[in-house]
């Protein structure tokens, strides 16, 4: 299955997207400085818990992997090596983005201010949802977080990618201008000035997401891979933060949701992960995928899939 490439009928003399099986760090090492233009990574919250899902297919096993134990503390020394190569491979106008949950993100956070500089922090994103348990001790915790990062103030950004529609039933009034398009438009009570916004153009969403659900059980998208996240999630991301032949890359790619929408977007991908399940997921995931795009008349990039250097079968991955 290891170092072979899918061809799905793009010109051969378009560099190949890679899925490599192997320990992200001495993959990162391997990297030029600046040469990602976007990193997304989900890695293992702390729960130190095996995560498992369902099986991958009849009669196999189910996909696991191992979390890192529940102490933030050890979990920022863990991850700490990978920030700094994040750091160094991000092109100057590119993007972090670093998913997590309560255990460790406000100590992820405290690390990320002090490598790329607190005037670096863009976002802290609330991705809220609903699917899950819940405790009758607590409020439900039904929210992740993401942080972004910019490696300069230059980082990019496009806002008309990821518009979302107004709110019909806002606080402002809705008008027609005099070229006929509907608007909302508010008064400023201390200047008097005009403020007009355009229906039918959306606006750029709020920082916390509460219209993207995460995946159920009976999902379309649900690979059998634990702690899998949605591809419209991915999709805000990806797409309001890179371009058309940029390269996204994602160090724990688990089911290869970041790479799947990479692919879909025509953005260039590099997915690792150390986990043989995670890559057996993401292979088929990405091959089917792939000739979907293809059987549509938009063949993607060729797909290598590639050991680097020794790789485990039981460490954490999670996207």
């Amino acid at each position: 299955m290891l170092n072979r490439r899918i061809q799905f009928g793009r010109s051969p003399e378009c560099e190949p997207d890679r899925l490599i099986h192997g320990d992200n760090t001495p993959v990162l090492e391997s990297l030029a400085d600046g040469s990602l233009d976007l990193i997304y990574v989900d890695p293992p919250f702390g729960t130190g818990r095996t995560q498992r899902g369902r099986a991958l297919a009849d009669g196999a096993d189910r996909a696991a992997y191992k979390d890192v134990p529940n102490d933030p503390e050890q979990f920022v020394e863990w991850i700490w090596p990978r920030l700094e190569h994040f750091h160094r491979t991000l092109a100057s106008h590119g993007s972090l983005f670093v998913h997590l949950d309560y255990r460790a993100v406000h100590y992820v956070k405290v690390a990320l201010d002090r490598l790329f500089g607190r005037s670096r922090f863009v976002n802290e994103i609330i991705w809220c949802y609903s699917v899950g348990g819940k405790s009758k001790r607590t409020f439900g915790r039904k929210h992740d977080t993401i942080l972004w990062y910019g490696r300069s103030a230059d980082y990019a950004f496009y806002p008309d990618a990821i518009s979302v529609p107004r709110k019909p039933n806002s606080h402002m009034r809705v008008v027609t201008t005099e070229d006929g398009e509907l608007v909302q438009e508010k008064t400023d009570r201390k200047t008097g000035k005009v403020y007009r916004y355009p229906i039918n153009r959306g606006k750029v969403p709020e920082d916390w997401w509460t219209d993207i659900e995460t995946l159920n059980r009976s999902d379309k998208e649900r690979t059998g891979y634990p702690t899998q996240k949605p591809e419209r999630l991915l999709t805000r991301l990806i797409a309001g933060a890179s371009a058309e032949g940029n390269t996204v890359a994602d160090f724990f790619c688990g089911s290869a949701t970041t790479a799947v929408v990479s692919q879909r977007l025509d953005r260039r991908f590099m997915a690792v992960d150390a986990g043989a399940d995670a890559i057996e997921c993401a292979a088929a995931r990405l091959t089917t995928a792939g000739e979907t795009l293809a059987a549509a008349g938009t063949p993607p990039r060729d797909l290598v899939v590639e050991q680097h250097q020794a790789a485990s079968g039981n460490v954490a991955a999670a996207g």
